[in-house]
């Protein structure tokens, strides 16, 4: 968002958004950061960390993918490349499917037909590159949820070294569910806007999850979240 942008002045309606954004997004990056903890601890404790070693992260993540109440589709870690001893490049992550976790299989090999190449992709190279959590989305995620997606990611570190990204996948849908009841309680035109000026989610038929906020709306920055709450004329 344009850094000329007038700060937005909250009221009891807007405040209820927040409490509710922040609650959603939490449950997102608490489970990443379970996760970047876990697998640290691991790289930090052992050299030559195998596949094998990371059998912990499923039993991290398993419930809250499985849980009544949970809000995560998908989560896990993804390591650097190089940083496993047995496999240059892999995913230790799982998905929510027809109510039970299963792993995602992709091919990790670069010889293959399919090779999935997350290097370059912003839910792995903004962390790995800035040292920060950061939000990816929404975007249509075809690897795993096949839908509007907002995937949460933080970096892995063993010490000082980067050994990878922990994060969690939240359906747009599943945010929306969450959110838009506040949202339309709220007695402005308002909406929930990433880093890029794209909209997350609003209360405004205008402007649908995706679209780009071009003018420098009056805003409000969510926490020190890559997201702004944002008033719309």
């Amino acid at each position: 968002m344009s850094t000329e942008a007038a700060a937005l002045t909250l009221d009891a309606g807007l405040e209820a958004v927040l409490d509710v954004v922040e609650s959603v997004v939490g449950e997102a990056f608490g489970l990443a950061e379970q996760v970047a903890t876990q697998v640290g601890e691991v790289f930090a404790d052992k050299a030559g960390v195998h596949r094998t070693d990371l059998t912990d992260v499923a039993t991290l993540v398993h419930p809250a993918l499985t849980g009544p109440d949970g809000r995560v589709q998908g989560a896990g870690f993804i390591a650097a490349v190089d940083a496993l001893a047995d496999s240059r490049w892999w995913l230790e992550w799982f998905m929510l499917s027809n109510g039970a976790a299963e792993r995602l299989i992709v091919d990790t090999d670069p010889r293959g037909e399919n090779f999935y190449d997350y290097e370059s992709l912003p839910w792995y190279d903004v962390p790995r590159t800035t040292g920060r959590r950061y939000i990816t989305g929404p975007y249509v995620d075809y690897l795993c949820t096949d839908d509007y997606t907002l995937t949460f990611t933080v970096p892995v570190l063993a010490g000082d070294r980067f050994v990878g990204v922990a994060g969690a996948d939240v359906r747009v849908f599943t945010f929306e569910k969450a959110v838009l009841p506040c949202l339309r309680a709220a007695r402005r035109t308002v909406a929930i806007v990433n880093d890029q000026g794209r909209v997350v989610l609003s209360n405004s038929a205008r402007h649908v999850s995706g679209t780009l906020i071009r003018a420098p709306f009056p805003s409000y920055p969510i926490d020190d979240l890559p997201l702004s709450l944002v008033e719309l004329s």
